[in-house]
């Protein structure tokens, strides 16, 4: 078998999962406060439970890391009391069947009894941890700094909003969300929170699409070598008989 074939095989399946990447990206570029996702590939030696194949003269690509962009996405102005919009590198904390975790996704809505929730119907929590319960029949303020009050009130509760170091990096779960470092909190940034205004998602839909076509490209010549390279070693074994 002409060895080449191994080398085109771990592009197309690297090249397959930037092709995932690239498409997960793309269908939620709609999605207020997600965050786009980016691959980092390396060379590897051929390794085989630890030990080296016969091919000594051969490199391999490989995903290094899956890393999120967490710059910011564009504000929209929707002039919704419950939609919230935060700065820098302050976050949302919501309960998930997981835990804590943190969003950037500030559409929230009122349940029946008054919970404070997520579009996708998370708990979202106040600076205790604690399940935020509003009045349903007053609209509520929400400050800079995520307090909540209403009408003919004072402070209500406040938003549990966290900050982090972004140098950091974050790690994202499967359903999109962030798990809290385990780092000390950072100091909130000034006017971390912004009432009716909603941050979408950072993802450029032509940046995107562009390089889904170039990756695709990449990915369909990876395979007709692999064929090509099956077609060479089927008639070198029809010639050897």
């Amino acid at each position: 078998m002409a060895k080449g074939i191994y080398v085109a095989t771990s592009g197309s399946m690297a090249q397959l999962r930037h092709l995932e990447t690239l498409s997960n990206n793309l269908a939620n570029v709609r999605t207020a406060g997600f965050k786009g996702d980016r691959l980092t590939f390396e060379q590897v030696t051929a390794q085989d439970n630890g030990e080296a194949l016969d091919l000594p003269d051969k490199t391999f690509v490989d995903v290094r890391e899956r890393a999120t962009d967490l710059g910011e996405g564009p504000l929209t102005r929707t002039d919704n009391p419950l939609d919230v919009a935060l700065s820098g590198n302050a976050f949302l904390r919501v309960e998930t069947e997981r835990g804590v975790r943190l969003t950037r996704a500030g559409r929230m809505l009122l349940g029946r009894d008054g919970t404070l929730r997520t579009l996708t119907g998370l708990p979202v929590l106040d600076d205790r941890d604690r399940r935020i319960v509003l009045p349903t029949d007053k609209v509520p303020r929400i400050d800079e700094n995520g307090a909540i009050s209403t009408e003919g009130s004072g402070e209500f509760v406040r938003l549990g909003v966290t900050a982090v170091d972004m140098r950091q990096g974050l790690d994202k779960d499967p359903d999109g969300l962030f798990v809290p470092p385990a780092t000390d909190a950072v100091p909130l940034p000034q006017n971390a929170v912004l009432q009716g205004f909603v941050e979408e998602s950072n993802v450029s839909p032509v940046k995107m699409m562009l390089e889904l076509i170039e990756v695709q490209r990449t990915f369909s010549a990876l395979r007709q070598l692999i064929t090509a390279s099956g077609d060479m070693d089927q008639l070198a074994a029809r010639l050897a008989q």
